[in-house]
């Protein structure tokens, strides 16, 4: 919330591009808002199911003003099928879904992503894939703010870590650090409770390979 400026932090300010981000009103930050866009959880389901692919990656683009023949360069880009283009969302699968979402948010060349468990839901064949691509993407000078309780892939894709239980921060660090190794026990937890990419539990995720 705070981060994407829909919410005001309870404590502290957020900073975007080392400029003020929070605690302006939002006609100050209107110009601004296309540097930050956000792939959400189960935000395929809100999108215009009349509109194709296609027209749904067009859609930023015209709103703000820019060539909507950018739309099947951010396909590709994603790596979102050229003969899926004409589908609506009720008919792609998951993978081609998310990919959609990150091809609209990348629309605007943002220079921070906030994604809310991306690969939630997806096989662990397509989940690698994706994250392989939000790799590249960092790689290529994107912001990631990631939002998981998938440990192998925030240690991967990750610089920090914070590691938050009912609001509450427990720990914060460097990331390879702070969930590779496990050192805090609630940390440790969720390694032995959940599945790594290569659905085995615990440790055999660690390395981040999974």
């Amino acid at each position: 919330g705070p981060r994407l400026g829909l919410l005001e932090p309870d404590e502290g300010e957020v900073r975007l591009a080392g400029n003020p981000w929070s605690g302006l009103p939002e006609r100050a930050r209107r110009s601004r808002r296309p540097l930050v866009q956000a792939v959400l959880q189960g935000a395929l389901g809100g999108l215009p199911p009349h509109l194709s692919a296609l027209e749904l990656l067009e859609e930023p683009l015209r709103v703000h003003g820019l060539p909507v023949a950018r739309a099947r360069e951010l396909a590709a880009r994603v790596r979102f099928p050229e003969d899926a283009l004409a589908l609506r969302p009720g008919q792609l699968s998951g993978g081609m879904g998310q990919r959609l979402l990150l091809g609209r948010a990348l629309a605007l060349q943002p220079r921070l992503l906030v994604l809310d468990e991306p690969h939630a839901g997806l096989d662990a064949s397509l989940a690698l894939a994706f994250l392989e691509l939000l790799a590249t993407l960092k790689g290529q000078g994107t912001a990631l703010l990631l939002a998981s309780h998938d440990l192998a892939a925030l240690a991967r894709l990750c610089d920090g870590a914070t590691v938050l239980c009912g609001g509450v921060v427990l720990a914060a660090g460097p990331a390879r650090e702070l969930l590779g190794e496990a050192r805090h026990p609630y940390v440790r937890g969720l390694w032995e409770a959940r599945p790594g990419l290569d659905g085995r539990t615990g440790q055999a995720g660690q390395d981040g390979h999974g």
